[in-house]
């Protein structure tokens, strides 16, 4: 038997048969070149009568070419005996000797483990902690003489999901490992290899892209269950099936076709495990998420708005994918199939910001789930963060106007990196004079001036008067979240409004025709599903419920029919369109999707502000073109505060 450091040298040559020096070796081990002689001394020693590691000037290092299998048959059965005699491989040991027949006599256990009776307890009683520390789970009870599973099979596979789920993330072994263990005598390697095949086949022909880890997990789950069925130990019928997404149920029938030994009540559970894959061809499959998750991470990307300052909306991309994690982290949370992060503490090192601000999403879950999201989860929201404030965060463009000192613009410049690191970049140290000429080839969001006067007539200007201390950082953060909201206003405006779904009537017309030319423009869009439907639907509602925001604007949308995407018509009325005393002039007609839309949110509150004055509705009314529309809406929004 060889210590872990000689076994670790014979590895390494091992696995280069052309030799490694001996300088290497001591690099590779963490050892000085002596010690790498003094080990392989030994190891010869040890060896028997020939030596089994041969050295040259040419080769350094090398084994004997007639003891390569001897080496590697000796390596193989130190990992085995090693393994047997791991406390959590006996664990795995004594599950698999209990499931094949439902329990098992604890002498066979003794002479399996070579471990006398009061150490199979104690083994017993270790694995039970963990099964209930980790997975909540007590699945096995001693009886006498004897270990039982305690649970019924649907249960028991659950729990054996998760046992396969959590060890295939960590990576801790080969991805057949635990099913050698757990399945005894019943696994067959070749059989399993073929089950692999099929599924790979399957998701292949389908599109589906699936990392390795998932695609065993998966393959795990089915041959868990064929064997269980084989052995007997088959699931009772349930009295209410689970429904299962379209998805779902198609490789469920692709499965069907094979012919396996699986039947309905197999696919219920297994129903539960997939429902936290993505089986989607859709990288970015919006129609599989839940209202629930877009309201937490509407939730989230406020907070993070109102607290840091950064806008996660900056990127639809970044939006949905994070939208769909955050989809499959609440299907884990609601199923069972906790997920660990085999990275946590280096996250929480590398990325503390990042962390930090994930850690936001906390309460809001909470909130909607009573329940606390576990820190490995935390922890992949901030990769999530930390990949936006790397690569998409749009940092403002700031100048500093000073005439002061040099030192004094250094100060302020030293006080913004400090402070405001992933908000603001200072691109720019500038007497006044110089601005304009600057601002010809460089766009600013913000000018930072150390005088009084005013700088600019359109760009934001903060003004700083001494040397920054609390009351000017919170003045400052005041200012970064309103350009931050301008600017989202700005793309929510731009989103929503097409200039070809704009409207200018310069001759008197009805309502009834209006709302039916708007509702024709979103049609031609591709916006909704039937002109005549919506159109009804829309004047039905205005005699029930009328739009009427203020006396001079009207926001007309569908009570009951909803649209393929969310779009805004408008219509500006150069003559005024008489309603029930009220002196109509622009009118917005909403197409709005099933799902919810916090979009249409801040636009209702924009509108409900706007309608209020009557400055803003003159502008509009004012407008000649479809392109000035779009742009005087977004100057009437950069002057409202309270969206």
């Amino acid at each position: 038997m060889f210590t872990g450091r000689q076994s670790k040298i014979l590895e390494i040559l091992l696995n280069n048969v052309q030799g490694v020096t001996g300088a290497k070796l001591a690099e590779y081990m963490g050892v000085s070149s002596r010690t790498i002689r003094n080990e392989i001394g030994e190891i010869n020693q040890s060896w028997g009568n020939d030596d089994v590691i041969c050295s040259s000037r040419k080769k350094g290092y090398y084994i004997d070419g007639q003891q390569i299998e001897a080496v590697r048959e000796h390596l193989s059965l130190e990992h085995k005996e090693e393994n047997a005699s791991n406390a959590g491989d006996r664990g795995w040991i004594i599950l698999g000797m209990t499931l094949e027949s439902g329990r098992v006599n604890l002498f066979d256990l003794e002479d399996v483990l070579h471990l006398s009776q009061p150490a199979i307890y104690k083994e017993i009683v270790k694995f039970q902690k963990y099964l209930m520390t980790e997975y909540q789970s007590e699945i096995l009870q001693v009886n006498g003489d004897w270990l039982r599973i305690s649970a019924d099979e649907k249960k028991l596979r659950k729990t054996i999901f998760r046992l396969i789920k959590s060890e295939t993330e960590r990576g801790t072994r080969t991805h057949f490992f635990f099913l050698k263990t757990l399945l005894c005598n019943s696994f067959d390697q070749n059989e399993y290899e073929f089950l692999i095949k099929l599924v790979k086949e399957y998701f292949d022909n389908s599109k589906i892209q699936i990392s390795d880890a998932n695609l065993y997990m998966i393959v795990s789950a089915l041959y868990i269950t064929i064997i269980r069925n084989y052995q007997n130990h088959r699931m009772i019928s349930l009295a209410e099936p689970e429904s299962v997404s379209l998805e779902i149920q198609q490789f469920f029938d692709y499965l069907k076709e094979q012919e396996l030994l699986l039947c309905n009540e197999d696919f219920q559970v297994l129903g539960s495990l997939l429902h936290n894959f993505k089986l989607s061809a859709n990288p970015v499959d919006e129609s599989i998420v839940d209202s629930v998750s877009i309201s937490i991470l509407e939730e989230f990307c406020r907070e993070v708005m109102e607290k840091y300052h950064f806008d996660l909306w900056q990127s639809k991309e970044y939006y949905n994918n994070l939208l769909i994690h955050i989809e499959y982290m609440l299907r884990r949370m609601e199923t069972g199939y906790a997920v660990k992060n085999p990275i946590l503490n280096d996250v929480k090192k590398q990325y503390p910001y990042a962390y930090e601000v994930s850690m936001l999403i906390v309460p809001i879950i909470y909130r909607y789930k009573s329940c606390f999201i576990q820190d490995d989860e935390v922890s992949y929201i901030s990769i999530f963060v930390e990949h936006f404030l790397d690569n998409i965060n749009q940092k403002l463009k700031a100048v500093i106007i000073s005439s002061a000192r040099f030192s004094v613009s250094t100060i302020i410049n030293n006080w913004i990196q400090m402070n405001y690191q992933n908000q603001i970049e200072v691109v720019k140290v500038l007497p006044q004079h110089n601005l304009d000429q600057y601002l010809e080839d460089h766009k600013v969001d913000l000018i930072i001036s150390t005088m009084d006067m005013v700088v600019h007539s359109q760009i934001h200007t903060f003004r700083i008067n001494g040397i920054p201390d609390h009351y000017t950082q919170q003045a400052m953060n005041a200012l970064v979240h309103k350009i931050r909201l301008d600017y989202r206003f700005r793309e929510i405006i731009k989103d929503h409004f097409n200039p070809k779904t704009i409207r200018i009537f310069r001759h008197q017309v009805e309502f009834e025709e209006i709302i039916q030319e708007m509702t024709e423009a979103l049609d031609k869009e591709g916006c909704i599903y039937d002109v005549a439907e919506y159109v009804n639907d829309v004047l039905q509602r205005e005699v029930n419920y009328p739009t009427f925001l203020g006396n001079s604007f009207m926001i007309p949308h569908p009570l009951v029919t909803f649209a393929k995407k969310k779009a805004i018509a408008a219509a500006v009325l150069k003559k005024p369109m008489r309603m029930q005393e009220k002196e109509i002039q622009v009118i917005f007609l909403l197409a709005m999707e099933r799902k919810q839309n916090d979009q249409i949110g801040v636009l209702f509150q924009f509108f409900k502000q706007m309608a209020m004055d009557r400055l803003s509705i003159r502008k509009l009314a004012a407008v000649e073109t479809e392109e000035e529309f779009v742009e005087v809406l977004i100057q009437i929004s950069n002057s409202t505060e309270a969206y």
